[in-house]
């Protein structure tokens, strides 16, 4: 006869296999269930592409900017710093000497025949040779003019009007011009946010580009300094706090 513990004991290990066989029928019902909801699917969509692999070029990512590239100036970038000698009294610069502003009143400076008696100033920086480059934000700024001039020029003369500079000018009525040999070339209505001033005296040229996010010339000129030329700057109009700032190149 069997003892009960045995029979206990089969009809136990019966009862798992019948939950077992349950289970995976269960699951079996399961994957029938998900082919069928997928199939429909595909034939709405079409065939997919297929994943690229890993070794393909990822798209770019276009919730970010483009950064803006190094100039190609870079390597003969300057970094001018205003002179206080020839600072007009209607202006103020930065402790650094690379920011100039209208002043809210006049400032009281010593009385010397190297000032403008209009809102201009020059750089320290004597350019007699070889390539140079800077840039000039004047985003903050709603009439300048920038470019160079000689230290002679005349201090009761505005940037442009003289045989000894050069600049390109946005008179904050839409119009972008350009001044040399005191004579003006009107070059657009598009106002650039940073100004880059390419010099290159080993043959003789003058560029002006905007290079908010990439470099486009704006205009360029030959020139033929009888004395070294210093970057210069006209803040015009004289609504307080409109200010030029020389900027840290790029490399």
């Amino acid at each position: 006869m069997t003892s009960p513990k045995l029979l206990i004991s089969d009809t136990a290990a019966g009862r798992i296999r019948d939950i077992l066989q349950d289970l995976e029928e269960i699951q079996e019902k399961l994957r029938e269930n998900v082919t069928r909801k997928e199939a429909p699917e595909a034939q709405t969509q079409g065939e997919l592409p297929e994943a690229p692999s890993s070794s393909s070029c990822p798209l770019p990512d276009q919730s970010h900017p483009a950064l803006k590239r190094a100039s190609q100036f870079a390597q003969w970038a300057i970094h001018p710093t205003f002179n206080l000698k020839s600072l007009s009294c209607s202006l103020e610069v930065s402790t650094d000497s690379r920011t100039v502003t209208v002043s809210h009143r006049p400032q009281p400076y010593r009385w010397s025949c190297e000032r403008f008696s209009t809102s201009q100033v020059l750089c320290s920086q004597a350019l007699f040779s070889g390539k140079h480059y800077w840039e000039v934000d004047t985003r903050n700024c709603s009439h300048w003019a920038v470019g160079v001039a000689s230290w002679e020029m005349s201090r009761d003369q505005v940037l442009g009007r003289t045989m000894d500079s050069c600049c390109v000018e946005w008179k904050g009525t839409n119009q972008l011009s350009a001044w040399h040999m005191v004579k003006e070339t009107v070059l657009g209505s598009d106002r650039p946010g940073v100004v880059g001033i390419w010099l290159n005296l080993e043959e003789g040229k003058l560029a002006f580009y905007s290079v908010d996010n990439q470099e486009k010339l704006l205009y360029e000129c030959t020139i033929s300094a009888a004395s070294p030329l210093h970057p210069a700057f006209w803040l015009y109009g004289l609504h307080p706090g409109n200010h030029l700032i020389i900027k840290q190149v790029k490399v």
